[in-house]
């Protein structure tokens, strides 16, 4: 009887701690994007974002899987905004993308010479 009384015991106790620990997964926004990043279907998506409360924006997961990329991104638009401030001239999208495709100094002197 003792037996069987710690065989139900410890079965119990394992039991719980297996049910503790999957409800104390930490669900993470890195994850998700990594979750999009290799195609995960619709509904593993769904689910991840019901689970992590909200689902990250498209940037977000540029931003957070490649953080140079998004470094550089950042640091062109901050160039462009520098340069047309105060500027009645508006540059076209597709000048836009092709100046943050730029090197730094490439960028920059394309700047200069368009804004003067």
């Amino acid at each position: 009887m003792k037996f069987m009384t710690a065989a139900v015991f410890t079965l119990a106790t394992l039991v719980v701690g297996q049910s503790q620990a999957a409800s104390s997964y930490t669900y993470s926004n890195t994850e998700y994007c990594e979750l999009v990043a290799a195609n995960a279907a619709d509904n593993l998506l769904k689910a991840y974002a019901k689970k992590l409360g909200f689902t990250p924006a498209r940037t977000a997961c540029v931003q957070l899987l490649n953080p140079m990329t998004a470094q550089v991104t950042q640091d062109a638009e901050a160039q462009i905004r520098a340069y047309s401030r105060g500027s009645a001239r508006k540059l076209p999208a597709s000048l836009i993308q092709q100046l943050k495709a730029m090197p730094e100094q490439q960028r920059r002197a394309a700047l200069v010479q368009i804004y003067g």
